[in-house]
This record gives structure tokens, sequence and C-alpha cells, in this order.
């Protein structure tokens, strides 16, 4: 998940807490907050992401419909692609599931080519092995993480991350 417009802690937390209610998911393990450049379109302000590991009790087409509904709820305009935006929501990987549809398609196309997403996501899986690679070395591969950076939390309310 990531956000880089108007609260962004705030409406990330808030929209975790809206997911954690929902009755077929169940959310584990989440990262700290980081703050990130931007990736894909770099003229717009920095971003603040994060990484949830969650089970599913349904179709992974349904999680996916579920995290864009929440989008919206908080606000997300598509406007133009990898633009500013309130809340993103990505499907990034499932154990033991593969779609290539032109609704989802997962694992993530991007997946291991965004430090953004690498970090966190090693911060709750560090032993995670892609297409025959450690997580770790695929960081230090791309240049290791020197851009992003843990984010200091403000205090604001926001879930869970004013408890870490």
């Amino acid at each position: 998940m990531g956000s880089n417009e108007g609260p962004s802690e705030e409406i990330m937390g808030a929209a975790l807490h809206k997911l954690s209610l929902m009755p077929l998911l169940s959310i584990g393990k989440v990262s700290s907050l980081y703050k990130t450049p931007p990736w894909g379109k770099t003229d717009q302000a920095e971003f603040l992401n994060a990484v949830i590991e969650a089970d599913w009790q349904d179709t992974p087409e349904g999680l996916l419909e579920l995290l864009l509904d929440t989008e919206k709820a908080f606000g997300r305009r598509r406007m133009m692609r990898w633009g500013p935006r309130t809340l993103d929501m990505d499907l990034l990987y499932g154990e033991n599931v593969e779609k290539q549809t032109e609704f989802l398609k997962l694992p993530h196309p991007f997946l291991w080519e965004r430090l953004f997403v690498l970090v966190p996501f090693a911060e709750i899986m560090p032993c995670f092995i892609f297409k025959g690679q450690d997580i770790q070395s695929r960081i230090r591969e791309l240049g290791g993480d020197k851009e992003i950076v843990k984010q200091e939390i403000t205090g604001k309310g926001a879930y869970p991350w004013q408890t870490k």
C-alpha cells in the first residue's frame, strides 16, 4: 500500500483498519512505513509505502476488488498512470497462486523490480525467495535501500503504526 497525497500515514492507517474489519480477510504481519521516491513518474511527491501479509478466504479477484473499492473509499482517482494518489493498494503475491488475466496479474509484474516494495516486504518476510533469488540479494542487486527510509511515526492516531 502507498500514498503521496493528503495525510498519507493517517489514510493508510485508516484503510488498514477498514480492511481488518472485513470478514474474509485476516491481517497478518504489517511492515513499518517507508518514505520512498516515486517510481515510474518521478516528478511528484515522495510516497509512504508499507507491505501487509494477509490471509484471504475467497478468490484473488475478490481480494483485488476489495482493494480497489478501498482505494476509492479513500479518494483514489485514476487520472494518470503512476501519478499521485491518496491510496494505492496492489496485490503483489499469493503463495501457489498465478494469474495472468486482463484484470489480475499475480505475481505482480513489477514485484521484483521495485525497491519500495521489496524493502518493506523483506521486513516482514526476510527469507522470501522469488525466481530462485532471495529477497535480500535482490535488494542489493537493485542498488540497496539507500533511498528507502523507515518513517518516523507522527503519533496522529494512525493504525497500526502508532503502536510500533
